[in-house]
C-alpha cells in the first residue's frame, strides 16, 4: 500500500468502516492516515449522494474504473475541510484472517478535470464563434468527418448541421480530392486558397477557394478547421474579363485597323487642306488613341496579375522617386525621408513612379512636397502641394474608390497605379488637407499611398 502513490484505503466489506489507509491520502483527504480509520467509508465523499455512491463503488467492485455516478456526474472525495476533489476509483474485494475487505484506490483527476473543462469552455466559444462567422466553416477529423458545421455553410451549402457531423466531408465533387487535401494535412500543410468545385445540397455546382488548418493537441494533429469561400462572382469576373481582353486585343485592334486604313485612303484621295482631308485625319487620331487605350487596358490586366511578392528595398523606391523628380520640369520635387529598413513589392515602386510623373504633368505649383514614412507593417507616402494634383477625371477614380467613366483627355495611368496598389493590398487616399478652386470640380492637394511591407517578420 505504502508504495502505491495514489491514495489508498482499505475497509471491512460488511460494515464500510476504515481500518487502513496509505500515506498518500494524506494529500487528497487533507487528513493523516490515522484520522481516516474508523469512519465508513462512505463519509469520504459528499453526504447527499450517499446511494449513488454505493452504487459506483458496485461497479467499482466488478473490476470497473468509476469515475462519473450512475447520472454522468463526477465522482468525489470530501475533505476534513470540506472541499471536494475529483477523482477516479478502482476497488478490490480481499480475503484475509477469514474476513472480507475492499481496497479502493483513488486517483486525484483534478488536473484533468480542469483541462476538461477548459477544452469544453473553448468548445463552446468556438461554437458561438463559428456560428458568427459570415463564411462556412467546417472542422473536421483526421478522418475527414465532419465535427462542427456552422450556420454559414447550412446556408450556403444546404446541408443542415444534423445531416454532416459524423459523415465524411459531402462537398467536394470527386471524393478522391478529400483523401488527397487530408494527406497534405496530415503532413502539417496548410492548404490556402486552393480553388476547386463542391456540389450543394441541391445540386448545384459553386466555385470556392479553400483555407484550411491542422488542429493540434499536445503536438499531435487532432483534425482540421477550414472555410470552403464561394469565388463564383469572382470566376464569373475573371471569365468576363478574359473575354473583354480578347475583344480589346483582337477584335477592337482589328476594326480599328481597318478604320485607320479607309481613313489613310480617304485622306490621300482628298484635296489637301479640305474638310474631307481634316476629318479623315480626326478618324486616324481617334482610332489611335482607342487603340493606345486597348494597349493600356492590355497592360493593366497583365500588371494585377503578376506576382507581388518581389521585394524591392524601400531605399530603391526612393531613388526611383527622386529619378521621377528630376525628370520633372517647372516643377520641384521636396523629398523628405526618413527610416528606409525595410522592403516593399517592385510592383508599388512601378505603381508610385507613375502615379508621380502623372501628378508632376498636372500639378501648377512649383513645388510638390513628397513625405516617405516607415510604419510597423506598411510604408506610407504623402504626397501634397498647392495646387491640385490630378484632374478631376484622375481624382476620381482614387476617391470613389471604384469604376468611374473615362473623362476627355484622360489615359489608363492613374487606373494602372491604382490598381497595381490595391492588387498588393495598399492604396491611394484623399486627405482632407485643402482643395482649390470651384468646391465641385476642384481635386485634393494631399494623397497618402500606403504599401504593405514584405518583411513583416523583421518590423519592429
Amino acid at each position: 500500500m505504502q508504495s502505491i502513490p495514489d491514495a489508498v484505503v482499505v475497509a471491512e466489506f460488511g460494515s464500510g468502516e476504515v481500518v487502513a489507509a496509505n500515506e498518500a491520502t494524506e494529500r487528497l483527504f487533507d487528513a493523516r492516515p490515522q484520522e481516516l480509520i474508523g469512519l465508513h467509508h462512505l463519509q469520504l465523499h459528499p453526504e447527499d449522494d450517499a446511494d449513488r455512491y454505493r452504487e459506483a463503488f458496485r461497479r467499482g467492485l466488478e473490476s470497473e474504473r468509476v469515475s462519473h455516478l450512475s447520472d454522468g456526474s463526477r465522482l468525489y472525495v470530501e475533505t476534513m475541510s470540506g472541499e471536494r476533489k475529483p477523482v477516479e476509483i478502482n476497488a478490490q474485494r480481499l480475503q484475509a484472517d477469514g474476513q472480507t475487505f475492499v481496497l479502493g484506490v483513488f486517483r486525484d483527476v483534478s488536473e484533468r478535470v480542469a483541462k476538461e473543462q477548459q477544452l469544453e469552455q473553448a468548445t463552446v466559444r468556438l461554437e458561438t464563434l463559428l456560428d458568427s462567422t459570415p463564411l462556412p466553416v467546417a472542422v473536421l477529423d483526421t478522418d475527414g468527418r465532419v465535427q462542427l458545421w456552422n450556420q454559414a455553410a447550412e446556408d450556403v451549402f444546404g446541408y443542415s448541421l444534423e445531416e454532416v457531423v459524423g459523415e465524411r466531408y459531402p462537398l467536394l465533387v470527386d471524393d478522391s480530392e478529400l483523401d488527397r487535401l487530408v494527406e497534405r494535412l496530415l503532413d502539417g500543410e496548410q492548404i490556402t486558397d486552393y480553388e476547386t468545385v463542391q456540389r450543394a445540397k441541391n445540386g448545384s455546382r459553386i466555385d470556392v477557394a479553400l483555407y484550411v488548418r491542422p488542429l493540434y493537441q499536445e503536438g499531435e494533429i487532432t483534425g482540421f478547421i477550414g472555410s470552403g469561400i464561394d469565388i463564383s462572382d469572382r470566376k464569373r469576373r475573371r471569365r468576363h474579363l478574359d473575354v473583354t481582353h480578347r475583344v480589346l486585343r483582337h477584335n477592337l485592334r482589328n476594326n480599328l485597323s481597318v478604320i485607320q486604313g479607309y481613313a489613310s485612303l480617304i485622306s490621300e484621295e482628298a484635296e489637301v487642306g479640305s474638310s474631307e482631308q481634316e476629318a479623315a485625319d480626326s478618324i486616324t487620331a481617334a482610332a489611335g488613341e482607342l487603340a493606345e487605350l486597348s494597349d493600356h487596358a492590355s497592360q493593366v490586366r497583365q500588371l494585377i496579375r503578376q506576382p507581388n511578392t518581389t521585394p524591392t528595398e524601400v531605399s530603391a523606391l526612393v531613388t526611383a522617386i527622386a529619378d521621377v523628380g528630376s525628370e520633372a520640369t517647372g516643377t520641384a520635387v521636396e523629398l523628405q525621408v526618413g527610416e528606409t529598413d525595410a522592403t516593399v513589392p517592385l510592383q508599388a515602386q512601378n505603381a508610385v513612379s507613375r502615379l508621380l510623373r502623372r501628378v508632376l504633368a498636372h500639378v501648377t505649383a512649383p513645388q510638390v512636397e513628397l513625405t516617405v514614412r516607415l510604419r510597423k507593417r506598411h510604408v506610407e507616402l504623402y504626397l501634397s502641394a498647392r495646387s491640385p494634383l490630378l484632374s478631376p477625371g484622375d481624382t476620381e477614380l482614387i476617391t470613389s474608390n471604384g469604376e468611374t467613366a473615362l473623362k476627355h483627355g484622360q489615359d489608363l495611368d492613374i487606373a494602372r497605379a491604382c490598381l497595381s496598389l490595391w492588387s498588393l493590398g495598399g492604396d491611394i487616399l484623399h486627405l482632407a488637407c485643402g482643395v482649390s478652386g470651384d468646391t465641385e470640380t476642384s481635386s485634393p492637394t494631399c494623397f497618402r499611398v500606403e504599401i504593405p511591407r514584405l518583411d513583416l517578420d523583421d518590423a519592429v
